[in-house]
């Protein structure tokens, strides 16, 4: 017998579909650089965002409120479990495992379309890197907390001569080893799966302790690469494979770049599925529609005009006296940031801080090599400071991030 909730995700996605088959919808004339795709699960958005889910979730919550991340509270997924819906996200289809987690009954390597396979028909590139995946292209089932499901390109992965719609195994990597670090993320391919292991994805543990892990993993690990983001035309999709069977398969999806326009409500409200997403993607970067991505919108209203070049919009003026920089610590930031120089600052420095809309909030004198400014009650998100003194001779700014996790 189906349940209630079970029906009501059925008219849902039918509704959906049907209003998605729009193929005349346009982008940003210019595409990203990067996009990168980052997957976690098992949880509703009722369960990640909002006031109530910031106390296990400050740091997702954190970005919410950031002037460059759209929000979307009707975001869905296909159906359950994760399988199916990590195929749905990167195919446009299930590839036959409805109701399975296990290693495909079909034929593997599968020649079905995908998006890797597009845009590597397209000269563009596409990686994705898996925590915990033993070596490239491995094809087993589990090894500790990698587990195969969440890794949808492997199933399209040839060892030997790829045929149609395969590749080698240079496209299903382990994250160990082979995701860049923050001064080589311009080394990142044209389109990249981040999947985190089964404990940093919140896959395992119990609630809420395993949202307070993964929230913890995204500050340790993608805070970074959110901030060159903003600096390098690159945008980071944050989404969920499926809720936990309780909430109409209603999940978390942020957009964060420095193209993303927020909105103006904090919210957007229109209701996708990974069908919408994957489609972006795809007319984004001119590939062909895999699946039912063929017949489903891209996400249009949700850019800016252009880009902002948000380092242009720092104004470094790097080095009026050689050598000179300063740090910010901690970066991001929760109640207190500390601005440290390289060199001993013998007359009073101004150090002026301003958020996003280029609003003073913090005007503060430095002298010697250190000052801390109390953010307790700064608004999460980012912002910008500059440091001038030493007679006009210093001049040196970059930008932080607050989210009071």
């Amino acid at each position: 017998m189906i349940s209630n909730l079970r029906i009501k995700e059925i008219l849902f996605l039918i509704a959906v579909l049907f209003n998605c088959k729009t193929s005349n919808a346009q982008l940003p004339a210019t595409p990203p650089s990067h996009i990168i795709v980052l997957i976690e699960e098992n949880y509703a958005y009722s369960q990640i965002i909002g006031p109530s889910a910031a106390v296990y979730a400050p740091y997702l919550n954190a970005l919410t409120s950031d002037t460059f991340c759209a929000v979307f509270s009707q975001s869905y997924a296909i159906e359950h479990p994760s399988e199916p819906n990590y195929l749905d996200l990167y195919s446009g289809e299930n590839q036959g495992t409805t109701g399975s987690d296990g290693y495909p009954s079909g034929s593997v390597p599968m020649s079905t379309p995908n998006l890797g396979a597009e845009l590597i028909a397209k000269g563009k590139t596409f990686v994705t890197y898996s925590e915990g995946l033993p070596s490239p292209g491995y094809d087993g089932q589990n090894v500790g907390l990698y587990y195969r499901k969440h890794n949808p390109a492997q199933n399209w992965v040839n060892t030997g001569t790829p045929g149609t719609n395969q590749y080698g195994p240079n496209v299903s990597v382990p994250m160990a080893g082979y995701w860049p670090d923050s001064a080589n993320y311009f080394n990142l391919p044209t389109v990249s799966y981040l999947v985190p292991n089964s404990v940093n994805d919140m896959h395992d543990g119990s609630y809420p302790t395993n949202i307070e892990a993964g929230d913890t993993w995204f500050h340790n690990n993608v805070s970074s690469l959110l901030r060159w983001a903003l600096c390098n035309n690159t945008l980071v999709i944050i989404t969920f494979d499926e809720d936990d069977d309780a909430h109409g398969n209603n999940i978390p999806t942020l957009f964060y770049g420095p193209m993303v326009k927020a909105a103006s409500s904090g919210t957007y409200t229109q209701p996708f599925t990974h069908y919408n997403v994957l489609r972006t993607i795809e007319q984004w970067y001119g590939t062909t529609y895999a699946g039912a991505a063929a017949d489903s919108s891209a996400l249009t209203y949700c850019w800016r005009t252009s880009a902002v070049n948000v380092c242009a919009k720092e104004g470094v003026e790097q080095n009026a006296v050689a050598d000179f920089s300063i740090q910010i610590v901690p970066n991001p930031a929760n109640n207190e940031v500390t601005f440290t120089s390289n060199l001993a600052l013998t007359t009073d420095s101004r150090v002026t801080v301003t958020d996003i809309l280029g609003r003073i909030v913090a005007s503060c004198t430095m002298r010697g090599t250190s000052l801390k400014i109390n953010t307790a009650g700064y608004q999460p998100g980012l912002y910008f400071y500059k440091v001038s003194g030493e007679n006009g001779n210093l001049a040196y700014s970059g930008k932080f991030i607050i989210s009071h996790y």
